[in-house]
């Protein structure tokens, strides 16, 4: 597993401008359910597939098919880069949507320039509250 984590390390940090780490972040695959409870509220289907919580741990669906892992893992590779990056406030609403949003262009640049797919992903702006 170590040469694809480095694989689809390197791609996220080519695509997305972060520069390569020291190490690369632990993968970790889990089924649904444990996505279901960590993240859905113990709702299946659960419709989350990856997630990384600013530790040095990637947790990636079981399931996923050879190509879904490599978007996928593209996605939380890009959020394991800007937390390396110390470029965003880890609990500010407004980076967290913007952490979002690059995570989704990366992805969506790997499928297109490196799979020769043509997925593209809603991003959906989260809610923030303005301050007064």
């Amino acid at each position: 597993m170590n040469e694809w984590v480095l694989y689809v390390l390197t791609w996220a940090s080519q695509l997305s401008g972060y520069p390569m780490p020291d190490a690369p972040p632990r993968v970790q695959l889990e089924p649904e359910s444990w996505f279901s409870h960590r993240v859905c509220k113990d709702h299946i289907p659960c419709p989350v597939f990856g997630l990384y919580e600013d530790h040095d741990v990637v947790f990636l669906r079981e399931d996923l098919t050879d190509a879904a892992r490599d978007h996928i893992a593209v996605h939380e590779f890009v959020h394991y880069l800007q937390h390396q990056s110390g470029r965003f406030d880890l609990v500010s609403c407004l980076d967290t949507d913007e952490r979002e949003q690059e995570a989704f262009r990366v992805q969506s640049r790997f499928i297109s320039e490196v799979q020769g797919g043509f997925e593209r992903f809603a991003i959906n702006h989260l809610g923030c509250r303005r301050e007064p």
